[in-house]
């Protein structure tokens, strides 16, 4: 190759023009070879103009029940049989057809990569924009390249249906996807516990113990599942520190005060230290996250260990774009409601309530929820916290102190009223054992209603 064929090879933007074309005789010569290449190639990732009209017009025809042979294929594309007939020669067989896609595939993300670096240069230095709006944008592009996959497709029911039944079926084998929480009354409710894709919203006011509930399910869950755990409000130190409290059963305020600390302190701080470094938990404790720094210590978690569940704590105190604050909280609801079905994981988002819920006797209901309807409009599950003793209208009696109890709405599921048994010197949270001595308080209001 001469140094000005070289040149222009390099100008040139990456592709395959043998592969597109495999390609496309391979599925000319069985139609049926579409179906293993669907979900990794689209339309626009060819390179070529003709090659991406052609693929439109098989695919076209694959999805009306027609044959695409060069005879209709030319008929759909109006190009010519002499050159569809070459593609179809130029492949023995449509066995190799994974393959020839996964190349087209990968020359367009090479090319959508430096049409990022392109808009990138471009983006660097515009005052409109702040410089972690320029970042964001960036890594949410990349994150779209690095996933890897081609946008979902529309499907016909009677595939969705085989899908569907196939998932019934493991999961009645003991095959479940769910990730379990370790609250046995929580799971059961939830139909097997949390599931990819979903938003759970848990509310509370202060002081009902809403950081020790969430702080039990990260523990539950990391023994099992990878945990990513945002605390806006606690620093790394602090979330270790009421995580041996729990595990160690030590009381916390012993742990402030290690010059005073027993030998009995000490031995148990060891094991619940041992045991915390066997889960799979990544701690970050960054203030006013944004949409897209969760998005990014996501990214680079998934580099450390698997990642099921992302916990943020919590919603009021994330910051993001909007005409007001209303509006801000509607988009990080719902960014985050899309982060988990895009990287394929739960999200747990603890959320703050109005004062509202004081001046009332008895749990709290939808409308307590700050900025409930945006909550409402993206959650799938809202868990409301409540603790009879910690209520500033309860009972402050003993048969009280323990006692704790989550309202559930589901989108998917009926609502209902767990009992929780909670230890505030411990920061533990458990399953409620046995009857409950004391009367159950009603819930009045929305919160039973379930979610549209």
């Amino acid at each position: 190759m001469s140094a000005r064929d070289e040149l222009e090879s390099m100008a040139e933007p990456p592709h395959s023009v043998e592969a597109e074309q495999a390609v496309l005789g391979a599925v000319m010569l069985d139609n049926s070879a579409l179906d293993r290449i669907a979900e990794v190639l689209r339309v626009e990732d060819f390179f070529d103009a003709m090659h991406r009209s052609i693929y439109g017009a098989i695919r076209g025809l694959v999805l009306a029940h027609k044959t695409a042979d060069v005879i209709t294929v030319a008929e759909a594309s109006g190009h010519s049989m002499a050159v569809l007939n070459s593609f179809c020669t130029s492949v023995p067989s449509s066995a190799g057809i994974r393959t020839y896609a996964q190349i087209v595939r990968e020359r367009a993300n090479e090319r959508a990569l430096m049409q990022i670096g392109q808009a990138l240069s471009v983006a660097a230095p515009d005052p409109k924009r702040t410089l972690a709006q320029k970042i964001d944008g960036a890594m949410t592009s990349l994150a779209r390249v690095a996933d890897g996959s081609a946008a979902r497709e529309s499907v016909m029911l009677q595939a969705a249906i085989v899908e569907f039944v196939a998932r019934l079926s493991d999961e009645a084998e003991g095959r479940t996807r769910c990730i379990q929480t370790g609250l046995k009354a929580l799971d059961k409710i939830l139909a097997g516990g949390l599931r990819e894709g979903e938003l759970m919203v848990i509310g509370g006011r202060p002081k009902m113990g809403k950081t020790a509930l969430v702080l039990t399910l990260a523990r539950n869950m990391a023994q099992r599942y990878g945990v990513l755990m945002c605390s806006q409000e606690m620093p790394a130190n602090e979330l270790i520190a009421r995580n041996t409290a729990a595990m160690g059963s030590i009381n916390l305020a012993a742990l402030r005060q290690p010059a005073e600390m027993t030998q009995d302190h000490w031995a148990r701080m060891s094991d619940a230290i041992e045991r915390m470094k066997a889960m799979s938990m990544v701690i970050d404790d960054q203030r006013a996250l944004t949409l897209g720094d969760v998005r990014r210590k996501l990214m680079a978690a998934k580099r450390m260990a698997t990642i099921d569940v992302v916990i943020v704590d919590f919603l009021q105190l994330m910051s993001g774009e909007g005409d007001n604050r209303n509006s801000e909280l509607d988009r990080i609801a719902n960014g985050l409601k899309a982060l988990a079905g895009e990287f394929k994981v739960a999200v747990i988002l603890l959320s703050a309530m109005s004062r509202e819920a004081d001046k009332r006797h008895g749990p709290p209901v939808m409308t307590d929820l700050r900025d409930s309807g945006a909550i409402e409009a993206a959650a799938d599950v809202i868990a409301l916290l409540y603790r009879e003793f910690a209520h500033p209208l309860g009972q402050h009696t003993e048969d009280w102190r323990n006692h704790a109890q989550l309202e559930i709405v589901q989108r998917n599921g009926a609502p209902g009223s767990i009992n929780l048994w909670f230890s505030g010197e411990y920061q533990q949270f458990a399953d409620w054992e046995g009857h409950t001595p004391f009367r159950k308080v009603s819930s009045r209001g929305s919160a039973g209603k379930g979610m549209d």
